[in-house]
């Protein structure tokens, strides 16, 4: 059955949504990567509680991950309109967002002042007590 619309009945006008449809496909991939960061930030908060720093970097990353996920959730459910909302927009703010929320709080990682720093000749240096094996040429003889 075929539905018409009756002549002279007032058809409600639909926002022009412009750009925004094309951005469209990427809110699952958003929102998606906005809850696994969040979960990544809070599990890994959850296992370096001994130090106090890392955990609250990471913490506030897994906070700023959900917040994101929540807004755009929210936003789209109340159809708030984004007039500045472009393709381009959207695919930079992910990059930026990928950026804070994943690899900035590595930095705090990296950067704990409780791990003495060990240097290049430090790592490549063989400890005293260590064997050098070398093998004779033509011989199955192995020599310390």
């Amino acid at each position: 059955m075929e539905t018409r619309a009756v002549p002279g009945a007032s058809v409600p006008h639909l926002l022009d949504r412009g750009e925004e449809q094309v951005v469209t496909a990427f809110w699952y991939f958003i929102v998606t990567l906005a809850v696994i960061a969040a979960t990544i930030n809070f599990v890994i908060a959850a296992g370096k509680r001994d130090q106090p720093v890392v955990a609250l970097v990471r913490g506030l990353a897994g906070v700023v991950a959900l917040a994101a996920a929540i807004a755009v959730v929210v936003g789209k459910a109340f159809d708030i309109p984004h007039p500045y909302l472009t393709a381009q927009t959207v695919f930079l703010a992910t990059g930026v967002f990928i950026f804070v929320v994943l690899l900035a709080p590595k930095y705090a990682e990296r950067t704990t002042p409780n791990e003495p720093r060990v240097t290049l000749q430090q790592r490549a240096a063989r400890p005293a007590n260590a064997t050098v094996r070398l093998r004779r040429n033509g011989t199955d003889e192995w020599v310390n």
